[in-house]
């Protein structure tokens, strides 16, 4: 079975996948070959991987940002030769969960991030005094972006932490 994992950073593809495990709205899905074509949101940003690799067993997991799933048995291209079940997941961002995958590594990024919310949160609210308008209406964009960056790291912090 095919699984590509696409983000506009960064790009996985396991041809020897055997198992894809995806959180979607109404439960668990666990995808092996031949599975029937389906699409969806993955809700908990958690994927889970199996793929045999020289008859060995290896189990990768992928924290995800934004990402949405597509279950297809007709392959990427309509005229392609090959054929078979192919799990294609794209998303805003994407962090593999690795034995060494540093704790501090993570910690330290996803601190940056807070400190930089922080400070455009902090000009705003120096803006929202000298106008006089509400904090709701004045938000940025920017804003937006780094509090979904936040929540991302906060959600890698929060799975290296488990499995340590």
């Amino acid at each position: 079975m095919l699984f590509l994992l696409a983000t506009p950073e960064y790009n996985n593809v396991q041809s020897n996948t055997t198992k894809v495990k995806v959180h979607l709205r109404n439960g668990v899905a666990e995808i092996y070959e031949q599975h029937q074509d389906l699409m969806g949101k993955v809700e908990n940003n958690i994927v889970e991987i199996e793929t045999n690799f020289e008859n060995k067993i290896e189990k990768l997991l992928f924290v995800l940002q934004d990402a949405v799933f597509v279950v297809s048995n007709k392959g990427l291209e309509e005229k392609s030769e090959q054929k078979g079940t192919g799990v294609y997941i794209y998303a805003k961002r994407a962090r593999e969960i690795t034995s060494n995958l540093s704790f501090e590594e993570v910690s330290k990024q996803y601190e940056i991030k807070k400190l930089e919310l922080e400070k455009e949160i902090a000009k705003l609210t120096e803006k929202q005094s000298e106008s006089e308008k509400s904090l709701n209406s004045v938000v940025s964009s920017k804003v937006l972006l780094l509090e979904e960056d936040v929540e991302f790291f906060k959600k890698v912090l929060q799975i290296v932490k488990e499995r340590k």
